[in-house]
């Protein structure tokens, strides 16, 4: 059986008080140093643990952030949340503080889970990381429970003032197209994601934006390339865009989707003896790209490495200091990546020529 502070402050004859304040070093407690001698080895003698929980009531503070989000089933967001816990336990073990990893399947399961870390002074602030469908409304429940948070998402529009962190997608889609334009091109289109996730639309109106700025008025509509994550409807897309009448296909492309699409864009483009690269005649390309991308062919500038535990670790450290050591910071933090040429394969010089297929032996292409 745990003992506790009454069972001390019984052997000693003492008030369960007397003995707490003097074990929490309390200031301003009269007790003779014979007295606290008598206290500390007694606590020693009957191996008494304080509760964690209660002296994080007391002094009223846990020295504890919990990282909450949704669990979704796709392996690729079970491998980021991987990296992104790392990074997260690692920044707030170096501000003297433990991190709390909670997940769950449901968003009801997540909002009690945040009342009961607000009922019960758990953590002293909260990690929400995952869709802003999702984390919107947790976070208007920590408002509401005056419990500090930072969210991961893009949330400014309608709450400026709390702590977030996202990517600047309009701003790399903007890029992504300028570079484009620099290599000569005028007619061209996007591949994006179909859904209205807020990241998924930031990206789109990157891309129109940069068209309006540029050619001053918006893009075709045929150039809307917006397929789910897989390579079929990618494929299917580009073909469309690519079998329009000479003069009217594009040649250029802003890629704010997955590595399907530059992996249908480069097959696609194979099938008429062309790829993408910087010089004229070619198809020029820039966008956003996942771990594990590279060309098979040719060459383009790419925003890679755009994982969550990467910005979690460029940008949450001043993020936790506000919020855990109430440091003051600037609410809106959108991470803008280093575009870069992407890895390329470039079979085409190892003597690997388009429509040809090397054979899986290992021997000459067939």
């Amino acid at each position: 059986m745990r003992t506790r502070l009454k069972d001390v402050a019984e052997q000693l004859k003492l008030s369960p008080a007397l003995v707490s304040r003097v074990l929490n070093g309390r200031p301003g407690v009269w007790a003779s140093d014979e007295t606290r001698s008598r206290i500390f080895q007694a606590a020693k003698d009957l191996n008494y643990q304080p509760s964690s929980s209660a002296r994080a009531l007391s002094a009223g503070k846990t020295s504890t952030v919990s990282l909450v989000y949704r669990r979704l089933p796709d392996i690729h967001y079970r491998l980021a949340y991987t990296g992104l816990v790392d990074v997260l336990s690692e920044e707030v073990q170096a501000r003297g503080c433990n991190l709390v990893v909670a997940n769950f399947s449901t968003q009801d399961e997540i909002l009690a889970h945040l009342r009961s870390i607000a009922s019960s002074h758990a953590s002293d602030a909260v990690v929400l990381w995952g869709r802003e469908q999702d984390t919107e409304e947790q976070a208007e429940l920590l408002q509401s429970l005056h419990l500090p948070f930072v969210v991961k998402g893009r949330h400014e529009t309608k709450h400026p003032d709390w702590l977030q962190v996202d990517f600047d997608h309009e701003w790399m889609m903007e890029t992504a197209f300028d570079h484009v334009v620099s290599l000569g091109h005028e007619r061209i289109a996007y591949l994006g994601f179909p859904h209205e996730d807020a990241f998924a639309r930031a990206l789109r109106n990157g891309y129109v934006g940069a068209h309006i700025r540029r050619f001053g008025c918006e893009p075709d509509p045929r150039f809307l390339c917006e397929c789910e994550d897989e390579l079929l409807g990618n494929e299917e897309a580009i073909e469309r865009m690519l079998s329009l009448p000479a003069g009217q296909e594009p040649t250029g492309f802003v890629i704010g989707a997955g590595n399907y699409a530059w992996q249908a864009l480069e097959t696609s483009l194979a099938r008429r003896s062309t790829f993408i690269g910087f010089d004229e005649g070619q198809a020029g390309a820039a966008g956003i790209s996942s771990f594990f991308f590279s060309l098979m062919f040719g060459h383009a500038m790419a925003f890679q490495g755009i994982e969550m535990d990467r910005l979690a670790k460029v940008c949450c450290p001043g993020l936790l200091d506000a919020l855990v050591s109430h440091q003051p910071h600037q609410p809106v933090v959108r991470y803008r990546p280093v575009m870069s040429p992407a890895v390329s394969l470039d079979l085409l010089s190892q003597g690997l020529e388009l429509g040809q297929r090397p054979d899986r032996n290992g021997g000459a292409p067939v």
